[in-house]
C-alpha cells in the first residue's frame, strides 16, 4: 500500500494531539498519554489492515516497528521508568525497522560512520558519564538503545549513499528512509539531553515534532521498498519475462 494515503489520519491525529496539549505540553491535558500513543498506534493498524501484501514480510515488519513504537510513547509518558521502558519498546522497535532493509545493504559508508561515532561518543559523554555510575542498569539500556538506533542511521544512510544488490545509488525511497532516521536520532538526543537537565529550546516541539515526521518518513521508506521489490518479482514471474529468458537461453545452448 502507498504510505502517502495514510499522511491525512495520521497527522490530523497528530494535530489534534499538538491542540489537545497546547503544543505537546504535558500538563496541559490529563490524556496526554493517549493522545500521544493514538498516531502511531492508528498508523500501525491501518498500514497492516490496509496494506496489500500481507505475505510480505517487509510490511509486516514495518507494522510491528510502528506498533512497538506506539507502545514506547505510552510507556515513556510513566512518572518513574517511563524513559527506560520507552528505550526498550523502541529498541525492539528498531530491530523490526532493521529487519525490512538490511537486508538489501551493500557496502558502509565508512564517512558517516566516523560521523556517527563521533556524535554519539559526544553525546553519550555529556548524558550517561554521570547516569553510568549511580544508575548503571538504566543507563546500560540506554546505551543499547542508542547503539541500536545509531546502527539504523549508518545503515539506511549507507543504502541511500553506497546502493546495494537490489538498489542503485540515491533512490527516492532509501532517501526517505535515511532522513527518517535521521530525524529519529535528532529528536530522541534531544530527548536524553533534556532528560539530564541540559536546557533545550522549545524541547517539547522539537522532540515530537521530529519523532513523528520521522516515523511517517521510515513507513513511507519501507513501503516504497516492499512495493519495488514486489513489482520485481511479478515482473520476473511474467509470461513476456519468461519467454524472453526461453529465447535467450535457446540463443545461448546454439
Amino acid at each position: 500500500m502507498n504510505a502517502s494515503l495514510l499522511a491525512l489520519p495520521y497527522f490530523a491525529l497528530v494535530f489534534i494531539f499538538y491542540h489537545q496539549s497546547n503544543g505537546f505540553i504535558r500538563s496541559c491535558d490529563n490524556l496526554y498519554e493517549y493522545w500521544k500513543t493514538l498516531p502511531v498506534l492508528i498508523l500501525s493498524i491501518l498500514y497492516y489492515a490496509v496494506g496489500s501484501s500481507f505475505s510480505n514480510r517487509q510490511h509486516i515488519y514495518a507494522s510491528l516497528g510502528l506498533l512497538a513504537g506506539a507502545i514506547g510513547d505510552y510507556m515513556i509518558t510513566r512518572p518513574n521508568d517511563g524513559l527506560i521502558l520507552g528505550a526498550a519498546c523502541f529498541a525492539i522497535g528498531h530491530i523490526f525497522y532493521l529487519l525490512t532493509f538490511t537486508y538489501r545493504i551493500g557496502n558502509l559508508c565508512i564517512p558517516l560512520l566516523f560521523m556517527i561515532i563521533l556524535i554519539s561518543f559526544i553525546i553519550l559523554y555529556v548524558t550517561f558519564a554521570l547516569l553510568l555510575i549511580v544508575h548503571p542498569i538504566a543507563s546500560t539500556i540506554m546505551i543499547i538503545y542508542s547503539f541500536l538506533l545509531s546502527m539504523c542511521v549508518l545503515f539506511s544512510g549507507s543504502l541511500y549513499i553506497c546502493g546495494g544488490p537490489y538498489d542503485q545509488q540515491r533512490q527516492f525511497n532509501n532517501l526517505l528512509r535515511f532522513l527518517g532516521f535521521l530525524l529519529f536520532y535528532l529528536s530522541d538526543s534531544a530527548l536524553i539531553i533534556h532528560h539530564v537537565g541540559i536546557a533545550v529550546p522549545v524541547a517539547e516541539k522539537l522532540i515530537l515534532s521530529t519523532y513523528f515526521i520521522a516515523q511517517y518518513l521510515i513507513l513511507c521508506g519501507s513501503s516504497l521498498s516492499s512495493s519495488s521489490s514486489l513489482s520485481l518479482s511479478s515482473s520476473s514471474l511474467s509470461p513476456s519475462h519468461c519467454y524472453r529468458s526461453y529465447h535467450l537461453h535457446q540463443k545461448a545452448d546454439k
